[in-house]
Parts: structure tokens; sequence; C-alpha cells
């Protein structure tokens, strides 16, 4: 038997996180990671909640501050604007896994560098393993580069690619705009090759700025049609492990580092492992209610043609826009949009019904 109170797989932002968060509650907490330092692409975006500014601020890793939004259908811009306060931050990721490893390891945590070959902890056990740890059949490939180019830095770009069945973005990488961080990725693209010459082209369209100009280069896979499964078999699942993600922009951040919180404190707060479960589960309804939101959208968009997919896109009001940057895009706000724009309505039908025909039975 483990004599260790938690043991968990994987050290990223969800499992550096709830080390640290449990190990500071006084459980004696074991982390395996196959990665002796964290080094990982895409994902420098976090959207600003206090739990997420608590871990940024604690680990230093804030590089700037994302206040005006564009978002693009097909390279077309279709909404611009900018709030008052910042929705996103833009992070280094490494600091802030790394630094959180660190604390954890101050804090009491033990974390090992190799494989989780199914150790259980005398307590829990807790997945927070990344997208490697399911079928890469099942990703879609993402590429991102850090490059020099000028662009504004509290300027982000999102661009729903609907005939590529894709994302493009690009964001600030310092608070200077001196350089930007450029990705994209493609439902059904697992060239690596292809997806870099797709991100290049669309930075040099934006920037003229090409690929003489990168700094850092990643790809890494997205499990965009992993289930929610917050909890299978005696095992607690965090971040990605959970399949907590945003499907619809691929944020992975905030809901890695919220549902790492809230799991920590339920296990702080519990009597007894079933306990622990309804805790967090709790804890976390919001975002499952977000996250499976996140979901149902890209499945309706991706299994409708493409012009369908475009002009439904387009037809969301501007408020939507800014409660997706915000990250408040629930069950009821497709309701809402449905019942009060009949254009809406009629194209989440529309869509709904490309999915039906796309089934296969």
């Amino acid at each position: 038997m483990a004599i260790n109170d938690i043991v968990v797989a994987g050290a990223g932002v969800a499992g550096a996180t709830f080390a640290y968060e449990a190990a500071r509650k006084g459980f004696k907490v074991r982390v395996y990671d196959v990665a002796e330092r964290y080094a990982k692409a895409c994902g420098d975006a976090l959207t600003v909640r206090d739990e997420t500014l608590e871990i940024a601020r604690l680990t230093s890793s804030i590089l700037g501050r994302v206040k005006r939004y564009l978002i693009a259908v097909d390279g077309e811009i279709i909404e611009e604007f900018s709030l008052p306060a910042a929705a996103w931050v833009i992070v280094d990721k490494a600091r802030m896994v790394n630094t959180l490893r660190e604390l954890a390891t101050v804090e009491g945590a033990e974390i090992v560098h190799g494989h989780w070959r199914g150790e259980r902890g005398r307590l829990y056990t807790v997945d927070a393993r990344g997208p490697y740890a399911r079928s890469y059949r099942e990703s879609v490939l993402l590429y991102r580069a850090i490059a020099k180019a000028e662009w504004d830095p509290e300027t982000a770009l999102l661009d729903f690619a609907v005939n590529e069945r894709g994302v493009y973005w690009i964001f600030p990488a310092d608070d200077n705009g001196a350089r930007v961080n450029v990705g994209a990725g493609f439902d059904g693209i697992k060239s690596a090759a292809i997806v870099k010459k797709r991100v290049w082209d669309y930075l040099v369209k934006w920037t003229g700025k090409g690929l003489e100009e990168a700094i850092d280069e990643r790809g890494a896979p997205l499990q965009i049609y992993a289930p929610v499964e917050p909890y299978s078999s005696g095992v607690f699942k965090i971040g990605e492990a959970g399949g907590l993600m945003l499907r619809t922009g691929g944020e992975g951040n905030r809901p890695a580092i919220l549902s790492a919180k809230a799991l920590a404190a339920a296990f702080s707060e519990a009597a007894e492992p079933g306990e622990a479960r309804r805790i967090y589960l709790e804890r976390i309804h919001r975002l499952l209610d977000e996250v499976e939101t996140s979901l149902v959208i890209v499945k309706l968009v991706a299994s409708a043609r493409p012009e369908t997919a475009a002009k439904l896109l387009r037809s969301l009001p501007p408020w939507f826009w800014r409660d997706f940057v915000r990250a408040r895009i629930y069950k009821p706000t497709v309701l809402r949009i449905a019942a009060s724009s009949p254009e809406v309505g009629l194209g989440l039908l529309r869509a709904a019904l490309d999915r039906l025909r796309n089934l296969p039975y």
C-alpha cells in the first residue's frame, strides 16, 4: 500500500497547481511526471479570475494583458472590441508550472521523474495528465511559434477558419509589441508540415513577417472531442485528464487551475472519498456546464456544412463575443441567443440538422 496520502499522475498546470495546494493543506503528496522540466506548446493565454491571477502572480509568470479582441471568420473580422479590464493575461507557462513544482516541493510534495504506472494513494489518486495520455488519432494537432513581429501588445486575434475546419490565433508574446504568439490547429490534419505552412502564411498576411523570424516553435495534440469525465473508477481527474478544457477556443489553463484548486479544497473538507467526490463536482459545476456547452457547440459547427457554420458564427450578437472572451458561455447562453435571435436560432437548427445527416447511423 502506498505510504502517500495522494498520488498524482502528471505535473503540468493542473498537477503542479494541485500538488502545491494539497501539500499546503497538509497532505503527503507524490507526483509522477515524465518531464524533469516542463515545456509545452501553445496555452500561453490565461482567462482572468481571482484564482488564476493568484497563481500567475505567485509564480511571477505574467508577460502581458489583453484588452482588445479581434474575432474573425475565415479571415474576415466580424467583431472588434475593447474591454476596460483585461479578460486575458499572457503568461510564461513554463515558468508558471516549474515554479509551482518548486513551491510544491517546498511544501513537502515529492515529484518523481518517471511514468505513472497506476500507483494509488492511501487516500486519493488524481489523474492530471495532459493530451498525450489519450489516443493521438482522436486529437487535433496544434502548432505555435513565437516570432519577431510588430503587434499591439494588448490585442488578440481569434480566427475561426470554418472552411479549413480549424482556428488561427495571434496573441502578443511580450508587453512591448515586438513578439507574437501565432498558431493554429485543424480537425483531420495530422501533418505538422501542413499546419506549420498555414500558420506562417497566416502570419505573413497579418504582419508581413515570415518563418525567418521564428524564435521558438512547438507542436502538441489537443483532445478536442475527449469526454468530460472528472471522476472514474476511484480516480479523480483534473484539467485535460478530465476533459476539462474549452473546446471552442482550446482554453485549458483556467480549467486546469480551477479544477485543481477545487479538488484540493474538496479533499481538505471531506471526511471520506464519497463526500470528496460530491464536493468536487459541486465546486466545478459551473465549469462543467461551460465545458459541456463548448463541446456541443464545436460538434454542431464541425458537423455542419461550412456555409451553414460560417453564417451561424457571423450572426451571433456582439454581446456573445464579449462573453466568449470572458469565458461566460453556458447552456442558458445558447438558449438565450436562440430565443432572442430568429437568425441565430435558425442557424443552430440548421447546424443540428446537418449533424444528424452526418451521423453514421
